[in-house]
């Protein structure tokens, strides 16, 4: 399962003079922000990653060209490209795997799966997720799990979580999730690192799962 909410590249303007902590208000997030990101800049984000896939994205991104990594990099910070990270499936209970191309250097995978545990309740994991990928490199999947019974009065007890892996250092994705029966509804909040991302903004992911069928979905909200 992917981690429920990830933080980056953290910022913070840091007053020198007693009085003027006091006296002035704490400047806003986005007036510290970077005015974009270099690819310097993201290479020392990526080494400060611990998790394996972030690692493997790393040497990936190290083995681009110059030329590449200045297009990877343009396309994490603009904003266009992520509110296209939107995705949609629907049917009967299976494993599903889609990819549409943005570009020719941009990739959204979405996918479906499902695992059913060997339990008396026959305890089904549903998770739906897209993912961003530059020269086949992810970079940000959004998405939610249901977790629910199978077998016995339904819904019977749910859980659900809000599913971010990020590793677009223009970006913080903050996450929070609500689960009601077998629907549950995550939202998905990217606050901007660098100014030339933009303004923050907000997605939601959707999953509905029954014993028999399946709908899951990533939209952005206004």
């Amino acid at each position: 399962m992917l981690t429920s909410t990830t933080g980056r590249l953290t910022t913070a303007a840091i007053a020198t003079a007693a009085g003027l902590a006091v006296l002035a208000p704490a400047a806003h997030a986005a007036d510290a922000a970077p005015a974009k990101l270099s690819v310097p800049a993201y290479e020392k984000y990526l080494k400060q990653q611990s998790t394996p896939a972030a690692k493997k994205a790393a040497a990936k991104f190290a083995a681009l060209n110059k030329n590449q990594k200045a297009v990877f990099v343009k396309t994490l910070q603009d904003q266009k490209v992520y509110k296209a990270l939107t995705g949609r499936a629907w049917g009967k209970i299976r494993n599903v795997t889609t990819t549409d191309r943005y570009n020719k250097n941009v990739t959204f995978v979405t996918k479906a799966s499902f695992k059913i545990a060997k339990d008396k309740h026959r305890t089904t994991t549903a998770t739906f997720s897209v993912t961003e990928k530059i020269f086949n490199i992810p970079v940000t999947t959004e998405g939610a799990t249901l977790i629910y019974p199978t077998i016995g009065k339904l819904p019977g007890v749910t859980k659900a979580s809000a599913d971010v892996f990020n590793i677009n250092a223009a970006i913080r994705i903050d996450a929070t999730s609500a689960v009601k029966g077998n629907f549950t509804t995550a939202r998905i909040v990217a606050v901007p690192q660098v100014k030339a991302f933009g303004k923050k903004a907000v997605k939601q992911a959707t999953l509905r799962a029954t014993k028999g069928d399946f709908i899951g979905k990533l939209a952005n909200q206004k």
